[in-house]
């Protein structure tokens, strides 16, 4: 992807496994011929390639001929943080005449997010054929590194800049740590298993909210993680797990859904068609279900009954009113009434909302996997955006601290300057260094941590 001269891999100089874990392959990366294909795979996806998901995710290593399968999931990665930038600069303001143009990637752009971190967990740990023995122990470390560096960087974050931005990395941190019981799945339990949690974890976490943490979407604030709640544990794990604006114990099956999709052939065709028109249908029997749910069943009715007082202190109609309010529901639904859990608004932490995003997500990843196989012009470009993931979330921030310090001037030339201001960033670096500095940062030292297993 834009590099001066042929690399084995973006990682120190280490071949990939990333390439042959995902097609099954079964010859080395370096030329070396395999004995035991499977149990050799899953051992060298711990021991020196599959550093491939710098969290954000960072994919698209050269190896074994697969550059157009990585630069299919690059361009993914692109396109979700590509999506958050115009959401966290551009107008999303329901009011705003051009709101229309960045709306659809306000919420869907955090899902795609975790469900390529999903991918990245799955290559990390075997791609088709889940590691075993060594190798297995090798991502249990890899992983779990990954996860405290992206929970102290959130922490660490969150205490230093003011821009009025919900920074996802240390929940990331949380995705990376709930998916070690599972690194062992196939394909098929992993899908079962993330369908059933995108589904029920939304009311399991509202139960258990309603019962000890009630939300009320006037009075109650929306909860983030603080590095002031280190001394008090149990408020940290609550507000990672269940209260907080991408709360784990539901974010978990977008993450699980990406293990499934890792877990498969990526370079067939037929799997990115596949993801394509299965996301398209998903997300619009989750979306038309929802519409049925609200408003031929009377969802939204009682909806506006538990508004109707609010809106009429403020004298505007209670649907407008709910509209101005849905920012408030950000990762958790109140608790007053369970007509907020047939919402499909983004960020709202519902069973519907959470399908039709997964839905998108995998048609998103579909048509990038279609895409990899043609020769349209920008996608190396493109997918350096994805390969630079980290680098180009935590400089976006950086920027926004620098020219405005507090909230942005929201636009939709600002978020076309941060687009493009950033597609350029990363092929100028990718071309004239390669690997993003903290995505070389956070690969070597989960590498180094992995020297201790034996």
């Amino acid at each position: 992807m834009l590099l001066p001269r042929k690399r084995e891999s973006r990682i120190g100089g280490a071949v990939s496994a990333e390439s042959e874990q995902a097609t099954g392959s079964g010859t080395a990366t370096g030329g070396t011929t395999r004995t035991n294909p499977t149990d050799d795979r899953a051992a060298t996806s711990a021991r020196a390639g599959a550093d491939t998901a710098s969290t954000p995710p960072d994919g698209g290593a050269r190896a074994g001929g697969s550059t157009a399968r990585l630069l299919g999931i690059d361009v993914a990665r692109a396109v979700a943080i590509l999506g958050m930038f115009a959401s966290h600069v551009g107008p999303t303001n329901y009011g705003h005449p051009q709101a229309w143009m960045f709306l659809p990637f306000h919420g869907r752009a955090a899902v795609l997010f975790a469900v390529l971190a999903g991918i990245s967990i799955a290559i990390m740990s075997g791609g088709r054929e889940p590691a075993t023995g060594l190798g297995w122990r090798k991502a249990l470390v890899r992983i779990g590194s990954r996860a405290v560096l992206m929970l102290a960087l959130g922490l660490v974050m969150n205490q230093v800049f003011i821009v009025p931005v919900w920074i996802i990395l240390g929940y990331y941190g949380g995705f990376f740590l709930l998916s070690l019981p599972f690194l062992r799945l196939r394909a098929p339990s992993l899908a079962v298993l993330s369908a059933v949690v995108i589904v029920a974890a939304p009311v399991v976490s509202w139960l258990i909210r309603r019962a000890y943490f009630p939300k009320d979407l006037i009075e109650t604030p929306l909860e983030d993680i603080r590095p002031e709640q280190l001394t008090g544990v149990g408020d940290l794990v609550t507000t990672l797990l269940l209260t907080g604006v991408f709360p784990t114990f539901v974010w978990i099956g977008f993450v699980l859904a990406g293990m499934a999709i890792g877990r498969l052939d990526l370079t067939s065709r037929g799997v990115a068609k596949l993801l394509g028109l299965g996301g398209l249908a998903l997300a619009a029997v989750a979306y038309g279900a929802s519409w049925v749910a609200l408003h031929v069943l009377g969802g939204i009715e009682r909806i506006h009954a538990s508004l109707a007082p609010h809106a009429e202190a403020a004298g505007i109609e209670v649907d407008r009113f709910l509209h101005l309010s849905l920012f408030k529901v950000h990762g958790t639904p109140p608790t007053d009434t369970p007509a907020w859990l047939l919402l499909s608004h983004a960020h709202n932490g519902t069973p519907f909302t959470g399908a039709g995003s997964t839905g998108l997500s995998l048609a998103v990843i579909g048509g990038c996997l279609l895409l990899q196989h043609t020769s349209v012009r920008g996608l190396q470009a493109l997918g350096s955006v994805g390969a630079m993931s980290l680098t180009c979330y935590v400089g976006h921030l950086v920027v926004m601290q620098l020219l405005w310090g507090g909230e942005p001037a929201y636009s939709a030339a600002n978020a076309l300057l941060f687009i493009v201001g950033s597609v350029v960033f990363a092929a100028v670096w990718r071309s004239w260094y390669g690997q993003g500095p903290l995505e070389k940062f956070v690969a070597k030292t989960s590498s180094s941590a992995t020297r201790i297993v034996r």
